[in-house]
């Protein structure tokens, strides 16, 4: 059996010979007979059918022929799925087989000795008709159910589970199928026999039956043809399904990386669109002029666009119900573009509140009256004298600020300059990453000056154009004009762009709805186990977008809030307005002592923001310099550990020339010496090695510590010669050992042998000599 099962034709051919028995089975009831079909090597299994027809005795010469030929043909049927890699052939009927066997056995009607049964086609189609009809049914009923629960548009977790469940259950069929043939066959026989045999064979069946039924040989455990094509039908089928599952795996990975790609796109254009929102109601605040009916008019056109990119998302969330994909993705993208549609409608309620505002705006410009009476100017005075004072302590804070982290960077470098003593790479790390942490401390503090920066020269701006409104009496025609142009130029740019993201967002849709149609139409081919995977990344891709869908809820907050101060700006301005305004020449005399203070600030706003320039350089430079050192340790520890890997092996092949020249008692001391000379190289180097490593411990100390870089790569080069000289006397010493390894071991071989040959003596007296006047120079 073991033979059998592992193909070695001579094996079993020895065996058989040698009287081996045929009829042993294992724990589980298998014969020879099965291992051998399961091996698959028709050679073996026609030499055991051929065996087992030899010991029952059969007389008659066509019919090991045609045995042979139904072994072939089962042998080439029969095998498990593993090893099978070409396709079936076609299923053969019982009357086909009959016709192939019917000019063997057409002209004789042979008969057992023992009585060896030969059934006809009726009798074996009325005997195994009920279990291959059930057979049938349950191998179309399952292969219908799969084919239908791949192309379903169900739950993917249930389709996978039902897959497997089918797998078993055809897996089962098959078992049972067989147990049911291997009993059924003691009362059945090979289909292969003509009707011309049957009438001739008629009057010994009753005996062959009986007999059958008693002996129970293991020769009537063969299985039918019909049933080996049926078996190897549905093996067939179940490769041909791998392969279409196979398939749909790669459209569906090919589907996923469109998909990918397209929600990209669509992120992209939706962040694009909210960019452009903000910069024009940022450019809208800026300009506060009397444009107020062509802005209601151009955000009128843009509400067409909006409701076509609201009407192609309805689309495309219709789109996605109807889709095959999971129902649990399926919802979580729908409440997503809900969230996305919520956000639009966020952004029309603020477009129609900045509307409001700008009408407002409008009115209090109408509302601005000419003259102020001169008992108003002093509060007037004392409200933009309160301003530029907050403005100058501002100022004042921020030059602190600035002063405090120049004192923090001075005091560091002047630690790192006292911190002389060595230190291990891990403290070094450690100092590193501290380091690391300040300078992004720093940096954070910088930007956040940056910003107080930014909402200074913001509110100096502000004050400047408040300034400018509130002084003359009137604004001139021609000023009028030239800021309507303006501000109708900004607005057909915002609506241009609007409407071609608008097209972009609509073009996108379009092709994700085509490419969710080609999945509804890939779905029938696409694998239950690839489902769970897309159900994955589908739900870090939803994690993604709440994560973007919490930033822009943020922002909207942060833009309410900036709303909200705009509004209570403007609720003062008005008040300011109705309380008074100055006339024509005080106001003039006031602005130009205004501007004064403005472009004093502007300088020293422009001087502390060239100063944090110079501190960035100054940090980047600190950055690169320390990733620079970083990589110079790095290479200079991976040269070190090659160098003690060398000296290692070194160590190790100089014990075994010890070893080998502890045999021979006349070169021992001779050996002993030269060991020594290699052992005090071998300290050298080591020395050496250490202070390489007390240059490199030093090196991230005096980083720190050189003010100029030109001295820090006259520092490295010097190191980098240093290490190259150590490679190569590392190198020399190896060749030296080398050679020296192998004479010695020539030499000690012959000597071993008791071959001493004259050249040997020669060359040995040579190494003595030579050791002697390097002791002597010693």
């Amino acid at each position: 059996m073991v033979a059998c099962e592992a193909g070695n034709l001579s094996m079993v051919d020895a065996l058989v010979q040698r009287g081996a028995s045929l009829s042993a089975s294992d724990a589980l009831g298998h014969d020879s007979l099965h291992f051998a079909r399961l091996s698959g090597n028709p050679h073996i299994l026609s030499l055991l059918l051929s065996k087992t027809s030899q010991e029952h005795g059969m007389k008659s010469p066509t019919k090991p022929l045609q045995h042979d030929q139904v072994t072939r043909l089962s042998s080439e049927r029969s095998g498990t799925p593993k090893k099978r890699k070409a396709p079936p052939p076609p299923p053969i009927s019982p009357l086909q087989l009959s016709d192939l066997s019917s000019p063997l056995s057409s002209t004789s009607t042979p008969l057992s000795a023992k009585g060896e049964v030969f059934f006809s086609e009726n009798s074996s189609k009325d005997d195994n008709s009920p279990y291959r009809r059930e057979y049938r049914d349950r191998l179309s009923d399952s292969t219908e159910d799969s084919l239908l629960d791949v192309s379903s548009e169900a739950d993917h977790q249930d389709t996978l589970s039902q897959l497997q469940a089918k797998v078993v259950s055809l897996t089962l069929l098959n078992k049972e199928l067989q147990e049911k043939l291997q009993e059924k066959a003691t009362t059945e026989a090979l289909t292969d026999i003509s009707c011309d045999s049957y009438h001739s064979t008629q009057a010994d069946l009753n005996q062959s039956v009986a007999k059958n039924q008693d002996a129970k040989s293991p020769e009537n455990s063969d299985t039918s043809f019909e049933s080996q094509i049926e078996i190897v039908n549905n093996e067939h089928k179940l490769k041909v399904m791998e392969k279409t599952i196979e398939d749909m795996k790669i459209q569906l990975e090919e589907s996923e990386t469109k998909r990918k790609s397209l929600e990209d796109q669509i992120r992209l254009s939706y962040r694009e669109s909210l960019s452009t929102e903000t910069s024009e109601v940022a450019s809208d605040m800026d300009l506060q002029s009397q444009g107020s009916p062509s802005d209601m008019k151009q955000d009128i056109s843009f509400k067409p666009n909006l409701q076509r990119m609201s009407r192609v998302e309805q689309d495309e969330d219709g789109v996605m119900k109807t889709s095959a994909e999971s129902l649990l993705v399926l919802e979580e993208f729908e409440a997503l573009k809900r969230e996305y549609q919520e956000v639009l409608a966020e952004s029309e309620r603020k477009e129609n509140e900045m509307n409001d505002l700008r009408h407002q705006i409008d009115v209090v410009t109408q509302s601005i009256v000419n003259l102020v009476p001169i008992e108003k100017q002093e509060e007037m005075e004392k409200s933009y004298c309160a301003v530029i004072q907050q403005l100058n302590e501002e100022n004042m804070k921020l030059n602190m600020k600035q002063q405090e982290l120049l004192e923090e960077m001075k005091r560091l470098q002047k630690e790192l300059e006292s911190k002389t003593e060595p230190r291990s790479p891990v403290e070094n790390g450690q100092m590193e990453e501290d380091m690391i942490k300040t300078v992004n401390d720093l940096t954070k503090q910088v930007n956040e000056l940056s910003l107080l920066y930014s909402e200074a020269q913001a509110e100096l701006e502000k004050m400047r154009q408040a300034s400018l409104d509130v002084s003359p009496d009137f604004i001139h025609k021609e000023e009028h004009e030239k800021l309507l142009r303006e501000v109708e130029e900004g607005k057909e740019k915002v609506e241009s762009d609007l409407v071609d993201l608008a097209s972009q967002h609509a073009r996108i849709l379009e092709e994700v709805c085509e490419l969710k149609q080609q999945l509804d139409k890939e779905k029938g081919h696409t694998s239950t186990s690839e489902h769970v995977q897309v159900i994955e990344e589908h739900k870090l891709s939803i994690a993604n977008m709440e994560m973007e869908r919490n930033e822009l809820r943020e922002k909207i907050a942060i833009q309410e809030s900036r709303i909200q101060s705009l509004q209570d700006e403007l609720q003062q301005e008005k008040s300011m307005v109705q309380e008074a305004t100055v006339t024509k020449q005080l106001l003039a005399e006031r602005q130009v002592s205004l501007e004064d203070d403005i472009s004093d600030l502007s300088t020293r706003v422009n001087d502390l923001l060239k100063e944090r320039e110079t501190f960035s350089v100054e940090k980047d430079q600190v950055i690169k310099e320390l990733s620079k050192v970083k990589e110079e340790k790095e290479s200079v520890r991976e040269t070190l550990r090659n160098k003690e890997q060398e000296l290692e092996e070194l160590r190790r092949k100089h014990g075994k020339v010890q070893e080998d020249l502890a045999e021979v008692k006349r070169l021992s001391e001779n050996t002993s010496k030269m060991d020594e000379d290699k052992d005090k190289k071998i300290n050298e180097l080591s020395k050496e090695v250490n202070k390489l490593r007390d240059a490199l411990n030093s090196l991230s100390q005096l980083s720190f510590t050189t003010s100029t870089p030109k001295r820090q790569s006259q520092q490295l080069e010097s190191l980098q010669q240093q290490v190259r000289q150590l490679q190569n006397q590392l190198v020399e010493t190896k060749k030296q050992h080398q050679e020296i390894v192998s004479v010695y071991r020539m030499h000690l071989l012959y000597a071993v042998q008791g071959q001493m040959d004259e050249d040997v003596q020669k060359v040995l007296k040579q190494i003595l000599t030579m050791c002697k006047s390097q002791s002597q120079k010693m």
